[in-house]
């Protein structure tokens, strides 16, 4: 009996420190967030974003979780898109004719970038017709959706048939690494989106982005927003929304991977292929350019 006296404290200061504990992380945790999204912000906060703007973020009814986004990055192949699309005569008359309208800012951004009018006008129609489609899904919403989407479990539901069937343990583990390579990939992209947000007075709700989290004219991911980024109007910030940053922050990018002056064929394929890893869609852009050039 005398030793149950002896213990008593003892367990009593255990008890206090493991509900202390659970406690505390109560506490850190933001308590009107879907349950998707739990670990994520909790993560986020970890990593040293302010609690206070994490919940209220994550907290708001517009940011949802989309199942469908992680699936279509696992099948989706740039090789397989149809680029010839955009040589058709209709859009490269928009393409001269949004080439006219922007002309002293392209020749502007040109003789400080050395990056050729004719090649930024055509990565502009090939990226969002020009501005005409620049997503219609919020950004926040597709890189969480990415983040949280971390094994085959989470998935296979929503992936194609002919991935769902006949999946051995060997191509499930193979799976298992690609989907948590990406979602590493995506939760650094949203820790950039909210920074670029923050370091520029961004609304993160009025962010748009492509099916794989691009943002503006430009189409960059976050962190190269937050790398390549100018603001060439001056306005205090980046908005890759606006032609003038946009423009100037796509000549910083291909300049930055190369580059200069005047190129031959094989060096345009490879600067440009840090834009987009395709070769149709280099090749693309390519043409695009010479047509523009031979009708401006």
């Amino acid at each position: 009996m005398n030793n149950y006296k002896f213990l008593f404290p003892f367990l009593v200061l255990i008890f206090s420190l493991v509900t202390t504990d659970v406690y505390a992380k109560e506490l850190a945790q933001c308590q009107n967030v879907s349950a998707i999204f739990k670990d994520l912000t909790n993560k986020l906060i970890k990593d040293g974003f302010k609690k206070e703007e994490i919940c209220k973020i994550f907290s708001d009814r517009r940011v949802t979780f989309n199942p469908r986004v992680m699936p279509r990055k696992v099948v989706h192949k740039e090789s397989k898109l149809h680029y010839d699309i955009f040589l058709d005569e209709k859009r490269i008359r928009r393409a001269k004719k949004y080439l006219n309208t922007y002309r002293q800012l392209f020749d502007s951004i040109e003789q400080e970038y050395g990056i050729p009018k004719e090649i930024k006008v055509a990565i502009l129609l090939v990226e969002t017709d020009l501005g005409r489609y620049l997503g219609s899904t919020l950004a926040i919403n597709t890189l969480a959706s990415m983040a949280v989407a971390k094994d085959f479990d989470s998935v296979k539901r929503y992936l194609p048939r002919e991935y769902r069937k006949n999946i051995t343990k060997r191509i499930k583990v193979r799976l298992d690494k690609k989907l948590k390579k990406k979602s590493e990939w995506a939760y650094n992209e949203l820790k950039s989106l909210l920074i670029y947000a923050q370091q520029n007075k961004l609304d993160l709700f009025k962010i748009k982005g492509s099916i794989f989290g691009a943002i503006g004219l430009c189409q960059f991911m976050p962190s190269n927003a937050l790398k390549f980024g100018v603001d060439y109007n001056r306005d205090g910030k980046v908005d890759l929304f606006d032609p003038a940053d946009a423009i100037a922050s796509m000549a910083n990018y291909l300049r930055y991977y190369g580059w200069r002056g005047k190129l031959g064929y094989k060096k345009k394929m490879r600067v440009i292929m840090h834009y987009n890893h395709s070769k149709p869609y280099a090749r693309t852009v390519i043409k695009v350019a010479e047509e523009v050039d031979d009708i401006s």
